[in-house]
């Protein structure tokens, strides 16, 4: 049975499309391409297909051809650079009519040559946020990161995970992923078993010994530090994990590293260290403290870099999974307050930019530009929207704001200024914060360790107090 299929959008991009169908083997037999959709009534034709009307006069067409028994079954969003208001625009038009919607890929994706049918896709929720996702020039950074071997700590998660993908892009020697998930280092394997510069270890990330023979082993030279509890709320009920697994860990292994002789080290931090009203965010600024410490004493044998971003789109514990399986149940979807904003960016381009740090020479904390702030409760909508629903079919329920978290969330310090970098969406940020001695370090080190058992969580308040004197809590 042939599938009815409608484009939107007749520029170049719809033309490649409506191209690729042509040239396809038994085209005919089963596709057969309707015609266009466009708001600018100056179209006429692409290639052999009309321009039918405006994308408003889709639900007419849709029910007319119904009628005659010849339904549309899809449609194809042409519009590499459509703005994400627009975007949720079409998808309620389209919703009206029971038609599936799919989208090419971004700008930077065509430039490569990329807009093919194999890479037209299902919208997901980042193409509603308005943030135009920058790609990967290998080029910009092949040179360094040339024959290097590289180690990658919580490496089967999701931000780990995706620099692994991301670096095997490159013309790297290998890629040694460390995880204490087997679970999730079995699904790493797979997707990675025919490429022989993949390789995996389970350790837990306490182990110094035996991450100082790994290195050793694979003669590493850079290490990406991943690996940290990140749940917000769950730190909150733990804090004594947050203690040993964020803060112990780190130092324990910045230890190996300078053991070792490692030259590059990348901290994957947060936005919530900025200010922290949580335990959680607390313990990554500490972490941030130490790492410039290690910065000040060794800079002339390893250059340590942090890089502090805030929610991508997709990770483990991130609203979108949330949000997408309360509506595959029919609700409710539950958000903590209407006014809750945060920024989000692609797992995709936060692993780039991360990987794109790590070359460079000059600065210690990376900010990511995460564009504009998204109203959690306007994901929410546009969620609903675009699995065709309503939010008479899907309701929303607000339940308060949990412990640690805030309204919004910041990437700077008010002392910190910021500093282009040769990439783009890439800043450096000047942390003029006072600077722990290897002293102070130790002593502190020795308080957590003191306490990391303390089931008292207000004396492990009290420590981090010491330490962040703005930790809200």
């Amino acid at each position: 049975m042939k599938k009815h299929i409608i484009i939107i959008g007749a520029g170049i991009a719809g033309k490649m499309i409506a191209k690729e169908f042509e040239d396809t083997e038994n085209f005919h037999d089963n596709y057969f391409i309707e015609g266009f959709f466009d708001d600018d009534k100056n179209a006429k034709k692409v290639l052999s297909f009309n321009v039918i009307g405006i994308v408003d006069d889709i639900p007419k067409y849709a029910s007319k051809m119904a009628k005659k028994g010849k339904p549309i079954n899809e449609a194809i969003i042409a519009i590499p650079s459509i703005e994400p208001k627009n975007l949720t625009n079409i998808i309620s038009i389209i919703n009206k009519s029971n038609i599936k919607v799919r989208i090419i890929p971004p700008l930077f994706e065509i430039i490569k040559g990329e807009a093919t049918l194999n890479n037209v896709r299902d919208i997901e929720p980042s193409d509603l946020l308005g943030r135009e996702e920058i790609g990967f020039d290998e080029k910009e950074i092949d040179e360094f990161y040339n024959n290097k071997s590289i180690l990658v700590t919580g490496g089967a998660g999701s931000i780990g995970s995706e620099i692994v993908r991301q670096l095997l892009n490159l013309n790297i020697k290998k890629v040694v992923v460390l995880d204490y998930n087997e679970n999730s280092i079995y699904d790493l394997m797979l997707e990675h078993q025919k490429d022989n510069r993949f390789s995996y270890v389970i350790s837990n990330i306490n182990d110094n010994e035996r991450i100082s023979n790994i290195i050793k082993d694979n003669d590493i030279s850079i290490v990406f530090h991943a690996a940290a509890h990140k749940h917000l709320p769950i730190m909150e009920n733990c804090p004594t994990e947050a203690i040993k697994n964020n803060i112990i860990a780190t130092k324990k292994l910045l230890d190996t590293i300078i053991k070792n002789n490692i030259k590059h080290f990348l901290f994957i931090s947060t936005d919530k260290a900025v200010r922290p009203t949580s335990i959680m965010g607390a313990s990554k600024r500490i972490c941030e403290r130490i790492i410039l410490s290690f910065s000040n004493r060794y800079k002339n044998n390893c250059l340590f870099k942090i890089a502090r971003f805030g929610n991508v789109l997709g990770s483990n514990g991130s609203v979108i999974p949330i949000f997408s399986k309360q509506i595959k149940n029919g609700g409710p979807i539950t958000i903590t307050d209407p006014n809750m904003i945060r920024y989000f960016m692609s797992i995709r381009e936060a692993a780039r930019l991360v990987i794109k740090s790590v070359s460079l020479n000059d600065g210690n904390i990376f900010v990511l530009d995460m564009g504009k702030p998204v109203r959690i409760l306007d994901l929410a909508k546009n969620m609903i929207a675009l699995n065709g629903l309503s939010e008479d079919d899907i309701k929303i329920e607000y339940i308060g704001i949990r412990e640690g978290e805030k309204l919004y969330e910041e990437v700077l310090m008010d002392d910190d200024a910021l500093i282009s970098s040769p990439y783009k969406k890439l800043f450096i940020a000047k942390n003029d914060s006072d600077i722990l001695s290897e002293q102070e370090v130790d002593e502190m080190i020795e308080k957590f360790e003191n306490i990391k058992n303390d089931k008292n969580k207000a004396t492990i308040i009290v420590a981090l107090k010491k330490y962040i004197p703005d930790f809200k809590k």
